[in-house]
Order: C-alpha cells, then sequence, then structure tokens
C-alpha cells in the first residue's frame, strides 16, 4: 500500500520546507549535500534532516553543524568476502523502517539522495511513500544507488554531460554540475602563500590525496623529487595524511624552504590560491573544486574507488583539456617529473589548462538545483 506525501504533511502545515538529505559515507557524497544545504537556507524557510550512519565521516562532520542529524543502520558491501556481507538484507531492512518512522514524524516535502549505500533506504522509502525525490550524482560513471533509483526518482542531477547515457530516454535529467561550498574561490594569492610559507612569486605545485593522504602519490613524489626540484622557480605545497607524514618531513628537511610539509590541509580555499598546478586523486568534488579555481591538474585516480569511477572522472576532465592523467599502474619516477616538469616549465600550457578548467566550473551548481528542488514542492 502506497501512502500520498500530500497525507504526510497535512493541510495545516506551515510554510517552511522540510528538506530529508541523505548524504553520507565519504566527503564526495557528504559535502555536496552540505553545499546544498547551505544553498537552500539562502533564501529559503527550509528545515534539513541530514541522515547517515554511525561510521561515516558524516558522523564527525553532521554534529558540529545546525543541521538535525539522524543515523540508520545500513553499511555498505565489502567488495572481498566477509561475514559482514551477510548482515546487509537485515541492515537494508531495518534502515527502511527506520526512514519509515523519520519521514512519518518529519514528514518532509522532499528526498534527497547525494549516492552511495546511505541514499539507498532514505529513496526506497520516499518513493514507497509517495515523496517527491531526486538524486545527485558526482561522478562521470554513476554509482549503483543512483543508477538503480535515478529510473524512478522525480529529478536527477548530473556533474557531467557523460552521464546522460546512464538515464538515456528521461526527460528528468539536468547537467547541473557539482555543488561546491561557496567560499573555495575567493582567496587572495598573496596572503595564501603567506599563511604556508610560501614565495608568491613561485610556481607552486599543490600535492594532496584527501584527508588520509595518498601513500601511492606521496613515494614516488619522495623518488622525483630531486628531479622535480631541479627548476628553481618551483616550490612544493605537500599534504601527506597522517601514515606519511612522518617519513616526507625528515627526508624534505634539507629542502625545507621550498618543500612545506603538512598532515591536513583544513584551508583548501587558501592552498588553491597559493597554486599554480595539482598533482592529486580525481575524486569529484576534488575536480569541482579545481574547476571554479581554474587550476591547471595531474591526475592520479585511486584505482581501488567503487566500480572504477575515479579514472572516469579523471578522463572526462583530460578531454576537457584541463588535466593530465596518469594511472596509478603507469605512475613512475620518469612519468610524474616529466608530467610536473611539463607544466612547471610552460606557463602558456598551464594558461590553455587553466581557462580550459575554469570553462568547466559551475559556480551556481548548488543553487540551481536548489532551486529546481523546491519546485516540485509545488506539484
Amino acid at each position: 500500500m502506497q501512502i500520498d506525501a500530500k497525507h504526510l504533511r497535512g493541510m495545516d502545515k506551515a510554510e517552511t520546507v522540510r528538506i530529508a538529505l541523505a548524504a553520507g559515507g565519504t566527503g564526495g557524497h557528504l559535502y555536496p549535500g552540505l553545499a546544498l544545504a547551505e544553498a537552500l537556507r539562502e533564501n529559503t524557510s527550509v528545515e534539513i534532516m541530514f541522515i547517515g550512519t554511525a561510521h561515516g565521516l558524516e558522523n564527525n562532520i553532521l554534529p558540529t553543524l545546525p543541521y538535525r542529524f539522524e543515523r540508520i543502520w545500513i553499511r555498505g558491501l565489502q567488495r572481498k568476502f566477509s561475514l559482514a556481507n551477510l548482515l546487509f538484507p537485515v541492515r537494508l531492512v531495518v534502515s527502511l523502517l527506520q526512514c519509515a518512522f523519520l519521514f512519518l514524524t518529519f514528514r518532509p516535502d522532499i528526498v534527497l539522495g547525494t549516492g552511495g549505500y546511505v541514499s539507498g533506504p532514505a529513496l526506497m522509502m520516499g518513493l514507497l511513500l509517495r515523496i517527491p525525490t531526486a538524486v545527485q550524482e558526482q561522478n562521470s560513471y554513476p554509482g549503483l544507488v543512483n543508477r538503480f533509483l535515478g529510473k524512478k526518482v522525480n529529478q536527477v542531477y548530473l556533474t557531467f554531460d557523460d552521464s546522460r547515457k546512464y538515464f538515456a530516454g528521461q526527460q528528468n535529467v539536468v547537467v547541473s554540475g557539482n555543488p561546491v561550498r561557496a567560499d573555495i574561490a575567493r582567496t587572495n594569492r598573496n596572503s595564501a602563500a603567506t599563511r604556508f610559507g610560501l614565495d608568491a612569486h613561485k610556481i607552486t605545485l599543490l600535492i594532496f590525496g584527501g584527508s588520509q593522504g595518498a601513500h601511492a602519490i606521496n613515494q614516488m613524489v619522495l623518488r622525483s623529487l630531486a628531479v622535480i626540484l631541479t627548476n628553481e622557480g618551483l616550490q612544493l605545497l605537500w599534504a601527506t595524511g597522517e601514515a606519511d607524514w612522518q617519513q616526507v618531513f625528515q627526508k624534505c628537511t634539507e629542502v625545507a624552504k621550498r618543500v612545506k610539509v603538512t598532515k591536513y590541509i583544513d584551508a583548501m580555499a587558501s592552498a588553491y590560491a597559493a597554486s599554480d598546478f595539482v598533482l592529486c586523486r580525481a575524486g569529484a568534488s576534488t575536480l569541482s573544486e579545481l574547476a571554479l579555481c581554474g587550476l591547471p591538474a595531474i591526475l592520479v585516480p585511486y584505482p581501488y574507488a567503487a566500480e572504477n569511477h575515479q579514472e572516469f572522472n579523471a578522463r572526462s576532465v583530460e578531454e576537457a583539456g584541463a588535466a593530465m592523467t596518469i594511472l596509478e599502474k603507469e605512475l613512475t619516477t620518469d612519468t610524474l617529473a616529466q608530467a610536473v616538469s611539463k607544466l612547471a616549465n610552460d606557463g602558456a600550457l598551464r594558461q590553455k589548462m587553466a581557462q580550459a578548467s575554469f570553462k568547466l566550473a559551475r559556480p551556481d551548481a548548488a543553487r540551481e538545483i536548489a532551486a529546481n528542488l523546491l519546485t516540485m514542492t509545488n506539484t
């Protein structure tokens, strides 16, 4: 039996729009959700309930923010054999019941999922209760949840035009870009360089691999460091992650004036502003931020990402002329040093790639999606 969402909302419901936002597991799913939440709150009276788990990044981030946060029991399937996978059907049923309770009490006008296993139960229950639903996909190759449920929801928002083919024949698909933080491209280069102890007049390569770092990238940069630094006008800002920091820091003491090593970079807006090009993974949120800042990139896709989506992302950006892609299995001291040297020594190439990167940017993605979402409350 299906229940009409109008009966959930009630005739005497106030003007406030209630949105259930399922986003979590990784930053790639969480941060677009947070950017959307910010955009929705700009000009609209909204009440947002985030749905996540006790195990993803959201469990650390959301409790510090002014949003209601509810946890469900779902966990993703392990790729390798695991006894934990046997619990998945039970977890799914329990999570569906948890979402049913949350929706019957919160009475959302819209259910939005940003992909990943957290979104599945929320979207499925939203569809069952006939609440307007939408999905937002960050990657060039959509994840399993969005590929399956995207055929059933009211609206689908894509980051890459390449993704349209996975939703062929649907009229409810919008290529909106990926929502990113509003302040990501608003920092002055000189003040940003000072913040990190960099020379604002030198060419700066930013190296990072996400909150945990990227071991393969770190190790190859270490092996290539002597060759990379033969360019006297080049300096590095290098976020290693916790695991590799001690090793990298010790090996860079002799070149500390030109290599700034840190475990993490919280102020990514400043890091981007201080940099001329980037060496990093190919997560969708990272690529959207690079485009907004107009930064050329050397991309090393994480080879174990779900369904190899990072390589799909990297190829899309490379085809647009904004990046070079080196697969991790092809990452050597030669391929890395050549790529870095090519970009460091060719200002015209960096400028051309920067322009291509800017063309990929969708700075109003969050606002456009927010405005479109709210149209569903009028139907």
